[in-house]
């Protein structure tokens, strides 16, 4: 069903806001009216009639001759002027005077007799009927001034201005709040469409940038994402391709066994398990109490089986932390197998506590890696020079490790030494992001 209550935010808002503004002008104008204009109407009309009674009172008491001597004494003394009743005496239509004029009349008639008839003339003229004796006469005080509504139309005029600025005000400020709701709700149209949007501008009022900043982050990460997505595609495509086709050939030339099939297929394992580490970020993993350095002696025994030594420098104060078991071990096998692969020698592990975090340094001491390759590293299927590569690796491990760091709230920092090899730190939060 349809209603007559508009469905934009900003109309609803300004609406209620114009709605408030009213009401408040007239509830001030009701109480300048009730606290001022009234009662100078009820004490005015009290002065009148008072006046007009002591008239009657006195010419009552006069006979017809000295009457009319004091009527004409009265009406020479100017002001207060008292007349018969005639055609030319009585004016044909009263004064519009709104809410003061009719208060004032009321008034005075519930002082006056009530046939005395009060009223006001056009011209401001207040004018009452007064029996004497059984002659009319017409009682007319000049009450211009008196009676001249100049303070409720300047009220009136103030308050309509003052609405007006309000009124402004609230449109001003409700259009400065709807143009960047306008703009988010175009970029969420642009991202629903699939559609990249430009990044929205996060100046504002403190509620609209924090909104703004989280969609910035959503559409990035969905772009990231989508990179990704087609970057790994890529990536498993081109990866497999070498080892199945040796395996393809093998095959046509009747060369192939056992052992030569599982070197193989292995190495397909082992790029598909690269793409699914990638994949996977373990966010919904409950932490857990890590002993840290237990963990890392237990990884490089691994390694010292597959024939990679690493000297380990561990800190005893690292002792049990809350970390995410799984993240915190494929972060560090991703490092060490890294350095194992590409550095070869003077593999080294080394942890530190620092304050509220725990760092892990991988280090290995193979050809060293230009200055201008280093942040290249973190980019997935990127491998450094040839003195670093052919060693048939994706080139996911340290975009892996730069991954699990940022999605729970740590960072991977990379460092060429003077002496050569690579330094891969991974500096990770205790509990702001594991507990």
């Amino acid at each position: 069903m349809k209603t007559l209550w508009p469905r934009s935010l900003f109309a609803r808002n300004f609406l209620l806001l114009m709605a408030l503004t009213v009401t408040l002008e007239l509830s001030v104008f009701a109480v300048f009216y009730q606290l001022v204009q009234r009662p100078r109407a009820e004490s005015l009309a009290g002065l009148v009639a008072s006046q007009i009674n002591t008239q009657h009172l006195m010419l009552s008491r006069l006979s017809a001759v000295e009457r009319d001597a004091t009527i004409a004494g009265i009406n020479g003394a100017g002001g207060l002027q008292i007349v018969t009743q005639s055609p030319h005496a009585i004016p044909a239509s009263e004064a519009d005077g709104g809410l003061l004029l009719k208060d004032f009349v009321t008034r005075l008639a519930d002082q006056l007799p009530p046939d005395s008839s009060p009223m006001v003339a056009e011209d401001g003229r207040a004018m009452v009927r007064m029996q004497v004796e059984g002659q009319q006469y017409w009682v007319v005080l000049p009450l211009q001034a008196q009676l001249r509504n100049r303070a409720m139309t300047v009220a009136a005029g103030v308050s309509a201005f003052l609405a007006s600025l309000n009124l402004l005000a609230a449109w001003l400020i409700q259009r400065r709040i709807n143009r960047p709701l306008r703009q988010l709700q175009r970029a969420a149209h642009a991202v629903g469409s699939g559609y990249t949007p430009d990044r929205l501008d996060e100046a504002g009022p403190s509620e609209l940038s924090a909104v703004t900043q989280q969609f910035n982050w959503m559409a990035e990460n969905l772009e990231r994402n989508d990179s990704m997505r087609s970057l790994m595609l890529a990536g498993i495509s081109h990866d497999i391709r070498t080892p199945l086709t040796k395996l393809r050939l093998a095959l046509a030339m009747g060369q192939l066994d056992e052992k030569g099939a599982s070197v193989y297929i292995n190495q397909i394992d082992h790029i598909l398990g690269k793409f699914l580490d990638f994949g996977r970020t373990e966010g919904d993993e409950a932490p857990t109490l890590v002993e840290v350095n237990t963990l890392i002696k237990q990884l490089s025994a691994e390694f010292e089986e597959s024939g990679s030594w690493f000297a380990l420098f561990l800190d005893p104060a690292i002792r049990t932390v809350p970390m995410r078991a799984l993240v915190l071990q494929r972060a560090i096998a991703n490092l060490m197998e890294n350095a194992a692969r590409y550095g070869k020698e003077g593999l080294t592990v080394e942890t530190r506590l620092l304050g509220e975090h725990i760092s892990i340094s991988v280090r290995d001491r193979g050809p060293g890696i230009p200055a201008d390759q280093i942040e290249h590293l973190r980019r997935p299927f990127t491998r450094a020079d040839a003195a670093r590569s052919g060693n048939g690796g994706t080139g996911l491990g340290l975009a892996i490790v730069d991954r699990l760091a940022r999605v729970h709230g740590g960072r991977l920092e990379l460092k060429s030494p003077r002496d050569g090899g690579l330094r891969a730190t991974l500096v990770l939060p205790i509990q702001s992001a594991f507990a």
